[in-house]
């Protein structure tokens, strides 16, 4: 995929974050994966910090509506930039932003990005002018909202292929966010590959904290989980959504 490769700063990959009580259903996606990504307050405002002091960049998936009413004046008042990549299909609806919020995030200074249009399951089962049109499609909605071309973009649920990158290349995106955590960087033609260390809700606020703030043992922690998850993802195909799901349901009633 790659025709150069390269090293960069730590990126971290963010959902939605609630205050202490808001009920998980408050802002963006919802279920036993997506309230697996929602942290609160309290830890993201220690994150932001910590992010800042390390020069850690900050994006944030999806577009659900914390993003203006709890990250930015966060992020704003450590002078901290965010990226936030918006699902636009869900624009308006429940939970998430509207057109004149994902202007403000713009006009405020920070990146808005595509997360894609309809936030497929699985980005590589589709076609190529599939994955394309889910791209354009996305891209042309935040254009208009903001004024302003969108250069950026992020792979949603995390799943990738030659066929997405080179859609999104071909799109017009110039910086291509992955779910895989590593510090490398590759480029597609005019297009760099970057990947992201994402902040869960079940790890500990030291391993947050440790993400945010560059430390090697997080980032090699969170590594070790992705390896091991790469066999059963490799096993059990298309069913893997289906099975996690499932396991993640159980889980959470038992600790219910």
């Amino acid at each position: 995929m790659a025709r150069g490769e390269g090293r960069g700063g730590t990126v971290v990959m963010l959902h939605d974050v609630l205050r202490e009580g808001e009920p998980l259903d408050g802002s963006g996606f919802t279920g036993a994966g997506p309230d697996r990504y929602k942290i609160r307050l309290p830890l993201f405002e220690a994150l932001v910090a910590r992010a800042r002091a390390a020069g850690t960049t900050l994006t944030f998936d999806d577009g659900g509506r914390s993003a203006l009413d709890v990250v930015l004046p966060v992020l704003e008042d450590h002078g901290v930039r965010g990226e936030f990549h918006v699902a636009t299909a869900r624009l308006g609806t429940p939970g998430f932003l509207d057109r004149s919020g994902v202007a403000e995030i713009a006009a405020r200074g920070h990146v808005v990005g595509t997360h894609s249009h309809t936030h497929p399951a699985r980005m590589p089962a589709l076609t190529h002018p599939e994955v394309l049109a889910e791209w354009r499609t996305s891209i042309a909605i935040l254009a208009d909202a903001t004024g302003r071309p969108v250069t950026h973009g992020s792979v949603p649920n995390g799943f990738v292929s030659r066929s997405v990158v080179a859609a999104a290349a071909e799109a017009g995106i110039r910086t291509l966010y992955t779910s895989s955590p590593t510090r490398r960087r590759r480029t597609w033609g005019d297009m760099e590959v970057v990947g992201r260390f994402a902040v869960l809700a079940v790890d500990s606020p030291a391993q947050a904290l440790g993400l945010a703030g560059d430390e090697p043992g997080a980032r090699l922690r969170q590594t070790a989980r992705w390896r091991a998850l790469a066999l059963p993802k490799r096993v059990l195909g298309h069913r893997y959504d289906g099975v996690r799901t499932r396991i993640l349901e159980s889980v959470a009633r038992r600790s219910t």
